[in-house]
């Protein structure tokens, strides 16, 4: 039978055993749980098949066999099973007549192997014993008793059923001492102590031969508690062994060999590791052996554990000689009489062995005891290599991930060859999958024998590899693809790829591709959990990674778009809503006013195509997804519109907006906005904070852009006052002006011969006067009209523009015998007439203030950043710190007009340009060392 055998099934003393078994059953559904496997179990074997239905009919018999997988009507046809009642067995005269049944058994085996089967099987349900009338309880004990010897040696099984709930315990006791095994738990068999043989049943000296039997069964009972006890002291041992938490691993095990010497009482104990080389190191061992030492390497042809290492499981060798080991290259070198071990694996492979041997014969054998405690010990070594193996792997999996001196590419490379090594695969890689329904691109690989350089692409259908992966929110292995649907996909056709085992890579909330690990060779074992779990944690840092450089692209992206000075607001939001649909992987991006206290929505700006929301449409607020962004001012996400409560707006029924993410932005003296991206495409994740941070930066930028136009449009509105003012000044004050002056040269025309010399000086000074008003108010209106009359910007090379200025100079540098030299200068984005302005008066500066000497003056440019920095040096007279601020002020001069000539609004200008150009100007000097005029200009961007 193949139930489960519980404790040794041994002979009684002078009797061979049988396969008579006793079932006592509580229900129906616990008997037949018993008996239809044994009946299936018969029917499998070729055997005939009998079953004597009573406690239930013919019909409930073979429904049960029936549902539970036995094809009844087969085996009824072909004579394998016959399900008999008691009138046709045992009351087939009309009583019981023990004579006669057991005649029926013998013919029926004596008909069963003529038919050629291979024996008979039977199941009899005992109950119509308590209804027939001429049958004690004492005649059907005799007739169970004397089918004993009936079976003995004969192609015998039967299984006698007993309803406890309808037989009486008197009768039970007695059925126990007629069935040498009892079968309980459904499918547990133990042999049975009560079992009495026929000849002490029957005999006249029963009582005596039973009280020496249970006798010999308490002396058994003793023997076994002290057995018990002494595999409770070993156990105990074993664990405070393996527990002590202050213990190397080379310690522990060399106290289990000590107490494994001591438990199977052999003299010496070895723990091995099998290397590449057909040879095994001794990594541990104890007891006086002169060639069992730690650290010795030997040959595994030279000794018994290359047969342990060959057998599917232990070897127990009591005695070398008795199983003709004389002979072996091992005994000649190592004398060993005695041998018990087994092979010890790691990470699913084998790793080496565990061995206890003698010197000297053992006298009994290796009992089920022993293998157990070896089998314990055993276990427990695996695990430990096993969990020192994984502390490795994570170890070394951290130490690459955490290198700041490697970059990801490198970093990934490694963990491709570690993983490589841990599961045991000959290649590996990172697939990106760049469209859904596309090929997956390899973007690094270990063992896959291409150049490095070339692209591979791999397209596996459906349900199989990385196709099945990048779908899956577990790793995917398959050990074997041999005789399942993956031999059909195109990878295994391709690429040969017998194994694999891959897991999802994520960027962000967005599938990007797998990460996985294969081979062409079948794996002869299943991927286990924790090789699960680590090419998990593997894909997730990988995620990490991706999603970590995708968030500083898209910072760099968005820093770089905010900086750029030469670019107007809407192309700058255009590019903010590119980024942000990318980033956020939805359609749209929008920007609107709106008002709570009229319910108003009006876009203002939108980036992509749908087709009902565009510039200039009006909706009310209550019927859009904006109106969440009213209140607290936070960030408002909406990934269920039914559930949060829009599922009946226009944004959702007319506009099909499915998801949303948008803010309010808050603005002074002007109407408030929202900021918001949307899809018409459901979303099946939430945003996560990392998303939701980053559409918070975009709104800061729009706000601070969206205030900076608005204080740019009032100052563009304060200059255009001032221009107005400048202008109508300058002409109201030209006019009176001129006509001074007129009158001034008519004075001097008519009158110049009556002047005495005080006259004519008064009269100069009047003239001078009222050309350097006309001068300033030149000036003045020049310098209002910075910002309204400039040029737009353009790429400008500063070297020819220079030069220009230089040519325009050229009579005021020869006639100061000024020296002028020039670095390289770049190119950048700016309005050229206004630059030009800005070389010409300061070179112009540093000429008139040269000194005495003839002016020196250089001029260079270097890359701070995104800006160049323009110098003109000059070793002129210098200016003082505490006044080089006043050298910016409109009409604020240092030197009287007797001193240098000019109106004090030059470098004011060149400031005014500057700050237009989005740059800074100033000066570093001191008195008598010259002057540094220095100022800022953005670089172009493609440099």
């Amino acid at each position: 039978m193949s139930f489960k055998t519980r404790g040794p099934i041994e002979s009684f003393e002078g009797h061979a055993d049988n396969d008579h078994f006793a079932h006592i059953y509580e229900d129906h559904a616990e008997q037949f749980e018993t008996v239809v496997p044994f009946i299936r179990e018969g029917l499998e074997r070729g055997e005939r098949c009998i079953y004597v239905a009573d406690d239930n009919t013919v019909g409930e018999v073979r429904d049960a066999m029936r549902t539970r997988g036995i094809d009844i009507d087969t085996a009824l046809e072909s004579g394998a099973l016959t399900v008999y009642t008691p009138d046709d067995t045992y009351c087939q005269t009309g009583e019981f007549d023990r004579e006669a049944m057991l005649e029926f058994w013998e013919e029926t085996l004596d008909d069963a192997t003529a038919s050629e089967f291979t024996g008979l099987r039977a199941a009899a349900e005992m109950t119509w014993a308590l209804e027939a009338d001429e049958t004690s309880a004492d005649q059907l004990c005799e007739y169970e008793a004397l089918l004993n010897p009936l079976y003995d040696g004969d192609d015998y099984t039967v299984l006698c059923q007993y309803n406890r709930s309808r037989f009486p315990a008197e009768i039970l006791h007695d059925v126990l001492k007629t069935h040498p095994f009892l079968v309980y738990d459904d499918t547990t068999i133990c042999q049975n102590f009560y079992y009495t043989p026929p000849e002490e049943y029957f005999g006249p000296d029963q009582p005596s031969r039973e009280l020496d039997r249970k006798l010999a069964t308490l002396v058994d009972r003793t023997d076994a508690r002290e057995t018990i006890e002494t595999r409770e002291r070993y156990q105990r041992d074993l664990y405070e062994t393996i527990a002590s938490p202050n213990t190397s691993l080379d310690e522990k095990i060399e106290e289990l060999l000590e107490l494994g010497c001591d438990r199977f009482d052999l003299e010496i104990g070895y723990f091995t590791k099998t290397t590449g080389d057909n040879a095994f190191e001794i990594v541990e061992a104890v007891g006086d052996h002169e060639r069992i030492n730690p650290g010795s390497t030997v040959s595994l042809c030279e000794t018994y554990c290359e047969k342990l290492l060959a057998a599917p499981g232990p070897i127990s060798v009591p005695d070398a000689v008795e199983v003709g080991w004389t002979d072996d290259p091992a005994y000649e070198r190592f004398g060993l009489d005695a041998y018990f071990g087994m092979t010890v694996h790691a990470g699913g492979e084998e790793y080496g062995t565990l061995c206890f041997a003698a010197e000297t014969p053992r006298e009994k054998r290796f009992s089920s005891a022993e293998q157990t405690f070896l089998n314990l010990m055993g276990q427990w070594v695996e695990y430990e290599l096993e969990r020192q193996r994984r502390e490795r792997f994570l170890r070394e999996s951290y130490r690459i991930t955490a290198d700041p001196d490697r970059d990801f590419e490198e970093k990934l490379e490694q963990l491709l060859e570690v993983g490589q090594e841990w599961f045991g695969l000959e290649m590996g890689g990172l697939n990106h999958l760049p469209s859904w329904g596309g090929e997956f691109r390899l973007e690094k690989g270990v063992g896959l024998g291409i150049d490095p350089e070339d692209e591979l692409w791999s397209d596996p259908g459906y349900e199989h590899f990385c196709r099945a992966t990048i779908e899956a929110d577990e790793p995917v292995a398959m050990a074997d693809v041999r005789g399942t649907d993956w031999e059909d996909d195109e990878i295994h056709r391709e690429f040969g790829l017998m194994s694999y085992l891959g897991t999802r890579v994520m960027n962000g909330a967005t599938p990007y591709g797998t990460f996985w690990f294969g081979s062409t060779d079948p794996r002869d074992r299943s991927f286990s959990e924790t090789e699960r779990t680590f090419i998990e944690l593997l894909g997730q840092w990988i995620s990490y990674e991706l999603e970590r450089k995708q968030r500083e692209r898209h910072q760099q992206t968005l820093s770089r778009i905010a900086a750029d000075p030469g670019r107007p607001f809407e192309e700058k939001l255009d590019d903010i809503f590119e980024l942000g649909c990318e980033r956020f992987d939805l359609e749209f991006g929008g920007l609107a006013q709106i008002d709570p206290a009229s319910d108003s929505f009006t876009v203002e700006a939108m980036h992509g195509d749908h087709d009902r929301l565009e510039p200039g449409v009006e909706v009310p607020l209550s019927e859009t997804y904006c109106r969440a962004t009213v209140g607290d001012g936070t960030i408002a996400d909406i990934t269920d519109p039914d559930r949060s409560g829009f599922g009946n707006t226009l944004a959702y029924e007319a506009f099909g907006v499915e998801t949303y993410l948008g803010t309010r932005i808050d603005l002074e003296n002007q109407p408030d906005r929202t900021f918001f991206f949307m899809s018409t495409d459901s979303r099946d994740r939430e945003f996560t904070d990392a998303e939701r941070t980053f559409h918070h930066l975009m709104a800061q930028w729009v706000t601070f852009e969206l205030e900076r136009r608005r204080r740019e449009q009032a100052l563009e509105e304060s200059n255009e006052r001032l221009e107005q003012f400048a202008y109508a000044a300058s002409h109201d004050l030209q006019e009176p002006l001129r006509m001074v002056t007129s009158y001034l040269q008519l004075l001097e025309k008519r009158y110049g011969d009556a002047f005495d010399e005080d006259g004519e000086e008064f009269l100069a000074y009047a003239v001078d006067g009222a050309e350097r008003m006309r001068d300033m108010i030149d000036g003045l209106l020049e310098y209002s009209r910075i910002e309204t009359r400039g040029d737009p910007f353009e790429p400008v090379d500063l070297d020819p523009l220079l030069d220009d200025v230089l040519t325009d100079l050229r009579l005021q540098i020869e006639e100061s015998n000024a020296e002028i030299t020039v670095d390289r200068l770049p190119r950048v984005s700016g309005d050229p007439s206004q630059l030009r302005q800005v070389f010409q008066n300061l070179l112009n500066n540093a000429i008139q203030y040269s000194g005495e000497t003839p002016p020196r003056v250089h001029i260079d440019a270097n890359r701070r950043g995104r800006e160049w920095v323009i110098s003109v040096r000059d070793d002129g007279i210098g200016i003082d710190p505490d006044d080089q601020d006043r050298v910016f002020t409109v009409f604020d001069r240092l030197h009287s007009h007797d001193e240098y000539e000019g109106t004090g609004i030059g470098l004011a200008l060149c400031q005014r340009i500057v700050e237009r150009h989005g740059g800074d100007i100033w000066v570093d000097s001191n008195p008598g060392e010259g002057a540094t005029f220095s100022l800022t200009l953005h670089a172009l961007r493609e440099q």
